[in-house]
């Protein structure tokens, strides 16, 4: 598959136009000489990649499907997002009358773009093959249920967009939200007493001269939410938190907002309360920090 691939980022690269090869499973699209741009021949091919594929019967070899969806995928990845998103749709709709296959080929995107096993996350390209699934009434309820999750997860955390509601308890006892939690810019940073990681990770942001700094000036603002109930052990887990800091609890944090790396995570809004960055470490917010302090 490796070598498929190269293959195929060679030929692009080129400027060569491919049809069928051997160890395709059907033919790819020939693409026009006059298109010589990279992006532009993955646009291409992006819209017409699977023309040439009898969707009736392709999935009677469904492994070899899930290899060509790796190419199509990686096409996608290079197209643009227009392209690409459009090109999902597409695919999508041709499939909505074939729900086991569909319901494959989703679960082949969550492998290659949204789970554990994917080699980077691309999460508006994994939208459209959650919510064809969830919106597909022929799809069984358990698989609807499971997409629906990720869909609501997923566009509540996209960046640029607003971070969702997430209601939460403080150390001392006050409901609170971070809807309210406002600055230039706000640091989020979700985690659990009991791990030592985000133990270690709220030692340095507290210990940051430039981070310490931009909240003395009112430029930044840190929430620290667990993920857990406020309950009396919690209140004494996070005594020590900095004063300056809010420190609530919010044991479904993680129904609201993705959190599909564990903790420590990091998200950081900006003055609007848009989502700037998310699955930050904590060396890429103390760079943060540092370059906003330059300014």
């Amino acid at each position: 598959m490796k070598l498929k691939a190269l293959l195929l980022g060679l030929l692009l690269s080129l400027g060569i136009s491919f049809g069928a090869k051997a160890d395709t499973y059907f033919q790819y699209p020939l693409i026009p000489d006059s298109i010589n741009i990279f992006q532009s021949r993955c646009d291409y091919l992006a819209r017409h990649f699977w023309d040439f594929c009898d969707m009736k019967k392709a999935f009677s070899a469904k492994s070899r499907m899930a290899e060509e969806f790796k190419v199509y995928i990686s096409i996608l990845k290079n197209a643009t997002p227009d392209s690409a998103i459009a090109s999902v749709v597409r695919f999508n709709k041709q499939l909505e009358k074939q729900p086991a296959d569909q319901l494959f080929m989703a679960e082949c995107a969550e492998n290659l773009l949204y789970g554990d096993t994917a080699e980077v996350w691309i999460d508006e390209l994994y939208l459209p093959f959650a919510h064809a699934i969830a919106s597909n009434k022929r799809i069984d309820k358990a698989s609807k249920a499971r997409f629906a999750h990720q869909e609501k997860i997923l566009k509540n955390s996209l960046v640029r967009f607003p971070a969702p509601s997430i209601p939460y308890t403080t150390r001392e006892g006050a409901s609170g939200n971070l809807d309210n939690d406002s600055a230039q810019v706000v640091v989020v940073f979700f985690n659990d007493p009991d791990c030592e990681d985000c133990n270690m990770a709220r030692i340095r942001l507290d210990a940051d001269i430039s981070m310490t700094e931009l909240i003395q000036e009112g430029k930044a603002k840190v929430v620290s939410i667990s993920l857990t109930d406020p309950t009396p052990e919690w209140k004494e887990a996070v005594s020590s938190y900095p004063s300056t800091w809010v420190v609530a609890a919010s044991p479904d944090a993680d129904m609201n907002i993705d959190l599909r790396a564990g903790t420590p995570e990091f998200y950081i809004l900006d003055r609007k309360h848009n989502i700037h960055f998310k699955h930050l470490g904590i060396n890429q917010v103390l760079d943060v920090a540092r370059q906003l302090k330059k300014r």
